[in-house]
């Protein structure tokens, strides 16, 4: 069961994929991920790459973000995001993308500004650096951007502009936090 933990929509439970295909991030990785953002949350930008059952860019929504962007390529998961985004009212403050990771951040080259990027992809696929590569390259963040990658192991910036400000572990879990100095 996947609920949002803080915010106005604190409690509402989030319809989730069943199976195992995706890894929803547990209550306790969300809430110490939210605790260390906190204040950078209200009024912000954010935008959920691999979104699964959207439940990160819900809870920053809850916690007051002023919009979300929601990322996924599979039809099951995406019907999911949005029955949730429905179900919380928050239809107006999303924008929901089918499409891999790649194209859904192109989408933005040069015009939308992110304060918060929240970077989950299956653990597995080596993803990261590429992410970080292209939010770069395409020009999507702001000065002082926030982005939280979810993984079994700290994620490294090898990529100009990155510098790495916090690596927490939860049990098998690790989030690792950047701020982005260019933009």
């Amino acid at each position: 069961m996947t609920r949002i933990i803080a915010g106005e929509k604190r409690g509402t439970i989030l319809q989730t994929l069943e199976g195992d295909r995706t890894r929803p991030t547990t209550d306790r990785v969300r809430e110490a991920l939210f605790g260390c953002i906190q204040f950078e949350i209200a009024g912000a930008n954010v935008l959920d790459l691999f979104a699964g059952s959207g439940a990160l860019g819900l809870e920053a929504l809850s916690r007051g973000a002023a919009c979300a962007v929601f990322c996924d390529r599979y039809d099951e998961t995406v019907k999911i995001i949005k029955g949730n985004i429905a179900k919380l009212g928050y239809e107006t403050r999303s924008q929901l993308i089918k499409n891999d990771y790649i194209h859904a951040i192109k989408v933005f080259q040069n015009t939308e500004k992110f304060d918060i990027v929240l970077i989950d992809p299956p653990y597995k696929s080596g993803y990261y650096e590429t992410v970080l590569e292209l939010l770069a390259r395409e020009n999507v963040l702001k000065h002082g951007a926030i982005l939280v990658a979810e993984s079994e192991e700290p994620v490294e910036a090898a990529v100009d502009g990155y510098h790495v400000y916090k690596n927490k572990r939860y049990g098998k879990t690790f989030l690792t936090f950047f701020r982005w100095d260019k933009g």
